[in-house]
């Protein structure tokens, strides 16, 4: 064999090793960048998941809400049970806005409003005098997508009205 032929050779090896591992770079990439993200898709037409929820007005638990229909609903267990039927309802579809809905209640950034008429909008006033500010917490973390928010499956989700939080 002679020297060019060899060299040539050593070429294409190394050229392949990079590939090879550009391409598991790449890969371990992907895999990190989805577990960050929460590693879970939007709910799909099929999917069943349960998240648990609260709403709490003025440090006062409501009762949970009575058994609703719809494919983003409770059964009255304190359960949003997602598990979307058609593709209207799957995916950013399958959100707090469609369960709350389900329920009769208006439920937005800075209000919520239950099926009674009762209703809390930023800055009104808890029974101690304090100003309230609708918050979601999202398993014990804020989150601003508010109506727009899609549970995932085992997640806690509360609906707070009340003080800012100090």
């Amino acid at each position: 064999m002679n020297k060019a032929s060899t060299k040539a050779r050593a070429d294409r090896t190394r050229d392949r090793v990079f590939w090879i591992g550009l391409g598991v770079a790449g890969a371990a990439l992907f895999i990190v960048l989805l577990v960050m993200a929460g590693g879970e898709q939007p709910p799909r037409r099929g999917d069943h998941w349960h998240a648990r929820y609260a709403v709490i007005i003025c440090g006062v638990p409501r009762p949970q809400f009575p058994p609703t229909q719809g494919n983003v609903h409770t059964h009255g267990d304190g359960v949003i049970h997602i598990h979307p039927q058609a593709r209207g309802e799957t995916g950013k579809n399958a959100n707090l806005r469609r369960f709350f809905q389900s329920a009769g209640v208006d439920y937005a950034r800075d209000r919520i409003e239950f099926p009674d008429g009762t209703r809390y909008r930023n800055g009104d006033r808890c029974p101690d005098g304090s100003p309230g500010t609708l918050r979601l917490l999202v398993n014990g973390r804020p989150s601003e997508a508010f109506e727009r928010y899609v549970p995932r499956d085992r997640e806690t989700i509360v609906v707070e009205f009340g003080p800012p939080s100090r």
